[in-house]
């Protein structure tokens, strides 16, 4: 092949990239987070406006020697985990979408297109995904979280999908993290005005909020669903947030959440109660509100990992019988949600990439024996 045919390749296949990504921006349906606090009391609420509503709660132990899921050839990121965790997953163990930890960390995600992550440096690197994990893991504090970027570099997308998060901790302490030109943006403190992160940076979002302020007393969903005008919503409903009792309190954030929901693309429903320790969900097939509640498990390492497939509907009793999740389990798991053409035509191929997960999931350690 010519040189010049090579420079036609790289320019097809960038084309092919970019427009992959444009379509696949247009049809799915991006979320909401936010964080209300009052009355001594934190909630962390959010919406998964998605196109597949697959998903498997699970139950991460503290103690675990573990190594990042990244391409071949890169320097993978090696940890130790400090805390269990309870997180909601969509691409497997230890890739989730957000969840809080036991000392009630909680890191969510939502769309970007705009992000831009680092170039290749010396520090080990980690997927965007499994960065969630990696900070239940070992994290305490929104601070804590802040000073990862030091230690690890966040691995270049193999997908037309690019993220940033919202994170709190147990304290009160909130930042969004975002990956703009390179470098790591963070805003917290007096800079972080509004607590509520959507599609848009936090800058454009602030900026927007405070021209379009919500309508006084709105009780509708939006007629306008864009990141922007939820984002501004979310606000309206967080700043007049009076904290009555917990299952109050809850009840306005699940309201909070209807307030921004996009119709029948809101597939999850997730409420952190982060002083209680508690996580209430519901989703799209099954509306019924369900309750994980971290105080009960036992995070050693010693144990099986357990999850729930995220439909589940308690027992007679009303808790939710967690299983352990064997690799046959997981494999079968991710078979049939990457296996969806719809995932195919939208990301990908990822089929081959179940083995190198299972691989490495399989190095995995107990730091207790």
């Amino acid at each position: 092949m010519t040189a010049g045919m090579r420079s036609m390749a790289r320019i097809v296949g960038t084309l092919v990239l970019v427009l992959s990504g444009l379509l696949w921006a247009t049809t799915a349906f991006p979320c909401t987070t936010f964080v209300l606090q009052g009355g001594g009391r934190i909630y962390f609420g959010r919406n998964l406006d998605w196109d597949w509503e697959n998903g498997l709660v699970i139950v991460n132990p503290r103690n675990v020697n573990k190594s990042a899921i990244v391409a071949p050839g890169h320097s993978p990121a090696k940890w130790t985990s400090k805390y269990g965790s309870v997180t909601f997953n969509q691409f497997g163990r230890d890739k989730p979408f957000g969840g809080m930890n036991e000392v009630g960390l909680v890191v969510e995600q939502m769309m970007l297109f705009e992000s831009q992550y680092p170039p290749a440096d010396l520090r080990p690197e980690i997927d965007m995904l499994q960065w969630i994990q990696y900070q239940l893991d070992n994290c305490r504090t929104v601070a804590d979280v802040i000073a990862t970027d030091a230690k690890i570099r966040l691995e270049q997308p193999t997908v037309p999908a690019r993220i940033h998060y919202l994170v709190c901790d147990a304290r009160g302490d909130c930042a969004t993290i975002e990956f703009l030109g390179g470098k790591m943006v963070c805003r917290q403190g007096q800079n972080l005005p509004y607590r509520v992160l959507a599609n848009d940076t936090y800058e454009q979002s602030v900026a927007f909020v405070r021209a379009h302020p919500a309508p006084e007393g709105i009780s509708e969903g939006l007629k306008d669903p864009q990141s922007l005008s939820r984002f501004s919503c979310a606000a309206t409903r967080v700043t007049r947030f009076r904290s009555v009792a917990p299952e109050q309190d809850r009840e306005y954030v699940f309201e909070t959440l209807e307030q921004v929901r996009q119709g029948k693309a809101t597939v999850w429903q997730i409420v952190y109660d982060v002083s209680g320790r508690q996580i209430h969900y519901r989703t799209r097939t099954n509306p019924q509100q369900r309750m994980v509640d971290l105080k009960v498990f036992d995070f050693s390492c010693s144990r099986p990992v357990q999850f729930v497939d995220i439909h589940t509907k308690p027992s007679a009793t009303g808790a939710l019988e967690f299983q352990e999740l064997s690799e046959t389990r997981h494999r079968k798991y991710l078979e049939e949600f990457l296996g969806q053409e719809s995932l195919k035509q939208a990301m990908g191929d990822l089929m081959p990439t179940i083995e190198k997960q299972l691989q490495t999931l399989r190095g995995y350690t107990c730091a207790d024996r």
